[in-house]
């Protein structure tokens, strides 16, 4: 069985450890996306009067739609590190950065965040498009059920006395030794992490099968509603709701927090959705917000998740996933040693290499001597 798990150990983490340590180099950068963001784009992201209350959201809308002759399908209020409004027009694919102390416009950008949507883009699907993203979706479960597992079982001590040096890094020891410690120690401590980070990609990955598996699990009375797949209900002649009158929605839902994103329906069936922030700072942990769809064309809510009444599965995955798979669950202390986790991948698989490039080479050695042996038996 331990010659099995052995094996199975070895080959998944030489193939899948690739795109995990990938994964994980690329997740590191993004734990401190909002503030590297900011340190590249400081003329979007940052307000010319930070202090200032931002400018009435219709104001600044208005001025974008004439300024840019379209109407205005999202926006992206000023929340956490981003100062200023940040608005998509129709038939521009560009996104219209807007002075929130000012209303006047100050840039655009290809991307939201720049080059920092291009790490996203690397980390979740390797630039790849969904041939990447299915290869990182199935390594995190891989990392989560099999490396993981088979790697804390290969790590169990066959004899407690020799626990104390599975739990630490050898001192004066052989490169091969430190390698082989480095291996074990640190894939024993960030074991956990490791799983926590795993578990929750997977589900950005598979969001409405594992969403299936926790309402099981948690015995939901109902599935939560996949929200890709809601829609509005078609009325023959009927206009759909304009930018203003979802504002007005908008302000009418969840007093007290702070909004955070607007999104105008793509097409003629899709809903339109508001999200909402519990508060525009980073906290740690749970993340609250809130996520209404509305019917395009009656503004009746078709789906509203709240954060602090949806069922217990559903909390579980909204309130709790997001900010655990980022590391900011327990604030800046978390962040910093997500960052180091997006390390361990990485560190594994080199180890791991190694250890198995050293056996393989022993065992080419006693494979030559054997069969020099035979042929000078022969002789």
């Amino acid at each position: 069985m331990r010659k099995f798990l052995l094996q199975l150990h070895l080959w998944v983490g030489l193939t899948a450890g690739a795109v995990l340590a990938f994964m994980g180099l690329t997740g590191s950068l993004y734990v401190f996306q909002p503030e590297l963001t900011v340190a590249l784009y400081p003329e979007h992201y940052k307000s010319s009067n930070p202090e200032a209350i931002p400018v009435e959201v219709r104001l600044v809308v208005k001025n974008a739609e004439e300024q840019f002759g379209g109407q205005v399908t999202n926006i992206f209020f000023p929340v956490r590190e981003l100062e200023n409004y940040i608005f998509k027009v129709k038939g521009n694919k560009q996104f219209q950065f807007f002075d929130a102390a000012t209303g006047n416009y100050i840039g655009q950008l290809e991307k939201r965040r720049g080059a920092m949507d291009t790490v996203l883009d690397l980390h979740r699907h390797l630039a790849m498009g969904e041939t990447g993203a299915m290869i990182t979706r199935i390594s995190a479960l891989l990392l989560a059920f099999v490396l993981l597992s088979t790697g804390l079982y290969l790590w169990m001590p066959r004899k407690m006395k020799n626990l104390r040096d599975k739990l630490r890094l050898k001192p004066n020891a052989s490169f091969k030794r430190r390698n082989f410690d480095l291996h074990n120690v640190f894939g024993f401590y960030f074991s956990i992490p490791l799983f926590l980070a795993a578990i929750t990609g997977a589900y950005f990955g598979f969001q409405e099968q594992t969403q299936a598996v926790v309402d099981k699990l948690t015995l939901a009375k109902e599935p939560t509603p996949y929200v890709k797949a809601l829609r509005s209900s078609f009325l023959r002649g009927a206009a759909p709701l304009t930018v203003y009158q979802a504002l007005d929605r908008m302000d009418a839902l969840y007093p007290g927090y702070v909004p955070r994103t607007l999104v105008m329906a793509p097409d003629s069936a899709a809903t339109l959705n508001l999200t909402f922030l519990a508060s525009s700072e980073l906290e740690a942990g749970p993340q609250y917000r809130p996520m209404v769809y509305l019917d395009q064309y009656t503004g009746a809510t078709v789906y509203d998740y709240n954060p602090h009444t949806a069922p217990t599965g559903t909390q579980l995955t909204r309130n709790w996933f997001v900010p655990t798979h980022f590391g900011e669950i327990g604030g800046w202390i978390t962040r910093i040693l997500w960052f180091f986790l997006g390390l361990v991948p990485a560190t594994l698989w080199v180890t791991g290499i190694v250890m198995w490039w050293g056996k393989s080479k022993k065992k080419r050695k006693v494979h030559v001597k054997v069969k020099e042996g035979i042929i000078a038996g022969k002789i």
